[in-house]
């Protein structure tokens, strides 16, 4: 079910647009001191309208999309009337006395609350409570300062000054507090806007919001800090950062989808920006036409800005499509620079199980999707950008006639079904997907069966040395001491036979006490896992202090277990005697769930800088990786080094 949207909220910035632009016109063919601030009325006037019709088209009673048009709406009305005053007076229309008292108060009912817009963004509510006091301190404030403004006591249109007939409050005293109210506006919607972004559990969506909030209270503070003369530096910095807060607005709609929006109005966006565009490039023209050709009345530089706009049309429509499209909805319209990101991403990895790391949002980003996941046959996410969508397309990942899994995309947004264009993108991407979702399979296969061998192997390897050294060991050297028996009370002649095999018995003894040997650290089965830690700390004497500390008893562990940990233990502690120079060494093993948590740190000169991986650090990786567990190295010039091993039970 596709969402429909209302269109009569765009007739305020297309009438706000229609004010500048008729303002605009009307001033520039007359004579006039200073046009200066008109710029500022056409920056806010194209601007706020805009990105508040977008937000009233889908939240009508959101106050946020209301302020946005208020804000615009106001300047707007400044521009027209100004225009109106100047070149009706030139030209003897009636009303222009009325257009220039307007002007003089009717920019404030959208200047003063665009400055406020900040602190409500983005649910149109304050921060905290504690906020209400300070806000309904500003409105009533500028709401006394929009009164006042009707009864200054001099007129101001574009720079010229005259007698308000209904006027008495003192310009100088209204300037001074207008300073005052347009700082502290700026300031408080800027810090409520910091403490909502520091607050916020989605910082993505309001983090374009904030130095756009903060440029418009520094250029608010230089712009009141002037007290006069022809810098109008202030009003500069005005015209340029007050568009930069819809523009930062619209950047969080579309892109990390503030307000939640659906994005159903791409052609009316396209259409809106072109006519801005090429609203601001008429102006352009006829202004300096109008310059060059100012004996002539005007018709001429019409007929060329109307030309120049028309042949700009079309190229100027194609680029802003294109750019709106990527914007919202990604390359989808260039499938080789998804597979290209997406090759890129999987170059990039280097071990086989960590390929599809990214590959989630990888695709989320190139086709601007709120949330994509790649999961096995099995339903187990391997990868994922957001959540795992419930919703949204599924599309089956096969490689080699095998079902390998699935790549889940869920819609821009409710309702809006993907299109066959990201339907085609996603369709290029599966295969490559598939593939490297089997090669995570097959490594992790390896790796799995790889751990299982190993335990297989150091039980086996147990068992074999207990049964050797227990029962052949044990039956062997019974054997050699009652060969000793019988030598010692054999005949002569058969005495030197006995002794031939009491000695080869003893030979097959010591074999088999070599081969017990190798099969298995011998402490690991005589005192344990603690015990042995604690017999290697007592081979490195005389030399460094070594303490090894056991939080608690240790369960029977695995065989691979045990074995790993005391060989990684012996290696590191050999590193930290011979290659670091430690005088104090700390061994420390305990149990965390499911995991023996082994670390050995000293205080040795550290890990060498680049760091070079050794054949005892491969060593000890590798005995790590082999039972399913890792190995962390960590060091500080000249604080030594920590080895942590993580080994699952």
């Amino acid at each position: 079910m596709r969402v429909r949207l209302s269109t009569w909220p765009w007739v305020i910035p297309c009438a706000a647009a229609a004010a500048v632009l008729i303002g605009t016109v009307l001033t520039v063919n007359v004579p006039v001191h200073d046009a200066t601030y008109l710029i500022l009325d056409a920056a806010v006037g194209l601007t706020y309208p805009l990105v508040g019709a977008l937000i009233v088209t889908r939240r009508p009673r959101d106050p946020i999309g209301w302020l946005f048009c208020l804000s615009g709406a106001g300047l707007a009305l400044q521009a027209l009337a100004g225009g109106y005053s100047s070149y009706g007076e030139a030209h003897g229309w009636p009303g222009t006395e009325l257009a220039a008292w307007v002007v003089n108060w009717v920019f404030f009912a959208g200047f003063g609350p665009l400055f406020l817009l900040p602190a409500f963004l983005p649910d149109g509510r304050l921060p905290s409570r504690r906020w209400r006091p300070v806000m309904g301190a500003l409105v009533a404030a500028m709401a006394v300062m929009l009164v006042v403004l009707m009864f200054r006591d001099l007129l101001w249109v574009w720079g010229s000054e005259r007698p308000n007939p209904v006027g008495f409050v003192p310009t100088s005293i209204i300037a001074a507090c207008f300073a005052v109210l347009v700082s502290a506006g700026a300031l408080v919607g800027a810090v409520a806007l910091g403490v909502r972004v520091r607050r916020a559990q989605d910082r993505r969506q309001l983090m374009p919001l904030l130095p756009a909030a903060v440029a418009i209270a520094v250029a608010a503070l230089i712009d009141s800090t002037h007290t006069g003369g022809t810098w109008y530096a202030g009003i500069w910095l005005l015209a340029l950062t007050l568009p930069t807060l819809p523009l930062a607005t619209a950047v969080s709609i579309f892109r990390y989808r503030l307000f939640d929006i659906e994005v159903l109005i791409r052609r009316t966006v396209v259409y809106v920006v072109v006519a801005a565009l090429l609203l601001g490039a008429y102006l352009a023209t006829v202004t300096t036409l109008n310059a060059l050709f100012r004996e002539r009345s005007g018709v001429l530089e019409s007929l060329l800005a109307t030309g120049v706009v028309a042949v700009a049309f079309a190229p100027v429509r194609d680029a802003v499509q294109r750019a709106v499209g990527r914007l919202l909805f990604g390359n989808r319209g260039e499938p080789a620079v998804a597979l290209s990101h997406l090759g890129h991403r999987l170059e990039a990895t280097a071990a086989p199980t960590e390929l599809l790391d990214g590959a989630a949002e990888t695709v989320a980003r190139t086709l601007r999707l709120p949330s994509v996941a790649v999961v096995t046959a099995a339903g187990v996410p391997v990868s994922m950008f957001g959540e795992v969508p419930d919703d949204g397309v599924r599309i089956p990942l096969l490689s080699g006639g095998r079902t390998e899994g699935e790549l889940r995309a869920a819609p821009r947004s409710p309702g809006e079904p993907l299109t066959r264009a990201d339907l085609a993108v996603l369709d290029d991407l599966a295969p490559h997907l598939a593939v490297a979702l089997a090669a995570v399979r097959l490594a992790t296969e390896v790796r799995e069966s790889r751990e299982r061998l190993v335990k297989a192997r150091e039980e086996e390897r147990r068992r074999l040395r207990r049964d050797l050294h227990d029962g052949l060991g044990a039956d062997l050297t019974t054997i050699g001491l009652r060969l000793y028996v019988i030598e010692a009370t054999a005949p002569p002649e058969l005495r030197e036979q006995v002794t031939g095999v009491r000695e080869l018995t003893q030979s097959i003894v010591g074999d088999v006490r070599r081969i017990v040997h190798d099969l298995r650290p011998p402490a690991l089965d005589e005192l344990g896992l603690s015990g042995a830690l604690e017999d290697l700390a007592l081979d490195a004497q005389p030399g460094p202090n070594v303490a090894v500390t056991i939080a608690d008893p240790l369960p029977a562990l695995p065989a691979a277990v045990e074995v790993a940990a005391y060989r990684i233990t012996q290696e590191a502690l050999s590193n930290a005697l011979k290659h670091a120079g430690a005088a104090n060494v700390e061994i420390t093993a305990r149990i965390v769930p499911d995991r023996l948590l082994l670390r050995i740190r000293d205080d040795g000169r550290g890990l060498p800088v680049p760091v070079r991986e050794g054949v005892g650090s491969g060593s000890m990786r590798e005995r790590a990786a082999e039972v399913g567990g890792e190995l962390r190295r960590s060091s500080e010039p000249g604080r030594g080094t920590l080895v942590e091993a993580v080994l699952p039970l």
